[in-house]
């Protein structure tokens, strides 16, 4: 994605926003909708439907009830059509004043020169939700939000999101060996990338309904991807088997507001979308972990089979991971970040493991 004009454009719309303020008494609000009238804040989001990633959808909701109604937030669904570079495209709308919000993976921003952000999506690092929500807690969120800048987006939240498990068709991923030559579905994302091939296999951006079409047609023979989407967006029957104790890594949902826009906010309605954004960040991992043992039960129901790698499977994959870590770390502020992730890991229980229903675990 090329930002390169993006400090331009931000100067023109800065300029047209100070030209709105000048003829507010007009008619128009400071917020740039019609006096007395709700301002309308339009949303790039990338699946069918926030419900899709709940803590997104938990944003949207106290937004309105924090305004009462006078800010409403308009969002455009599938942001890209599921393109490749859907969630790149996404950040670069935004930035330009295109849409006045959005939200993307923490995955992503790696591909667009916010490097710091891939330490949440580091290989095996943060596997709990007990540490996920430990991050949150911590000051990494807002450091991380401080990169932002760098693409010309201002940083509103961090919120906790799925954990992805390996998830196959023919056998359950395990140790390294059972990666080797399949092709993998996943995001755009640098660092899941990286960590795909270190496992000898081919990764392929694909998700949404390009998902499922890969599966059908054979291009991808796995993909990483958590419990409580699967089932309602890929059918179980044509990728069974799941790896219960490994986890990949998190989703993180990034949201982000055009500078500008943001700007043109009278000082309480940017204090509505801040607290939205931080009561919805606080909540967004208990929102989604209490989803996870239904969500097992009713992908059991529908035909998935739940595996469990040994202790030696897991070692094996943490030690194929180590070039992974090298290049992430030649980074130093990526590799603070790490650091202070590994320092929280080791004080934070694990939780619990996921149950398996009786019959829904894979033959080994």
């Amino acid at each position: 994605m090329k930002l390169t004009r993006a400090g331009a454009l931000l100067a023109l719309i800065l300029a047209a926003v100070a030209a709105a303020g000048c003829s507010a008494a007009a008619g128009g609000d400071k917020a740039g909708g019609p006096a007395g009238g709700p301002v309308v804040l339009r949303m790039a989001s990338i699946p069918w439907n926030p419900s899709d990633a709940p803590p997104v959808a938990d944003f949207i909701r106290r937004v309105s009830a924090l305004s009462r109604g006078s800010i409403q937030i308009k969002v455009i669904n599938q942001w890209g059509l599921y393109a490749p570079g859907a969630e790149a495209r996404a950040v670069h709308a935004v930035a330009v004043g295109q849409v006045d919000l959005g939200w993307a993976g923490s995955r992503v921003f790696d591909t667009i020169g916010v490097p710091g952000l891939a330490a949440l999506s580091a290989p095996m690092l943060i596997d709990s939700y007990p540490l996920e929500n430990a991050v949150l807690k911590s000051s990494l969120p807002a450091r991380m939000l401080a990169q932002l800048s760098r693409v010309h987006v201002a940083g509103l939240a961090v919120l906790g999101d799925t954990l992805r498990h390996p998830i196959a068709v023919r056998r359950p991923l395990l140790a390294p060996v059972d990666w080797r030559g399949l092709s993998i579905g996943t995001y755009r994302s640098g660092v899941q990338e990286q960590a795909i091939r270190a496992l000898g296999a081919t990764p392929v951006v694909a998700f949404g309904p390009n998902r499922t079409h890969d599966l059908a047609t054979g291009r991808i023979q796995g993909f990483e991807f958590d419990v409580q989407r699967y089932g309602h967006d890929v059918p179980a029957s044509s990728a069974r088997y799941v790896t219960a104790n490994a986890v990949l890594w998190p989703q993180f949902d990034v949201l982000f507001a055009n500078p500008a826009r943001l700007a043109s906010l009278t000082a309480q309605q940017r204090g509505w979308l801040r607290q939205a954004s931080q009561q919805a960040a606080a909540d967004s991992v208990s929102l989604v972990a209490g989803q996870n043992g239904p969500s097992i039960r009713q992908a059991c129901a529908l035909g998935a089979r739940f595996a469990t790698a040994t202790s030696a499977d897991l070692t094996a994959l943490r030690t194929a991971f180590i070039p992974v870590y090298r290049s992430l770390e030649a980074d130093p502020q990526t590799s603070a970040f790490i650091a202070q992730i590994q320092q929280l890991k080791k004080a934070t229980p694990p939780g619990l493991a996921p149950a398996i229903p009786a019959g829904c675990a894979a033959r080994q």
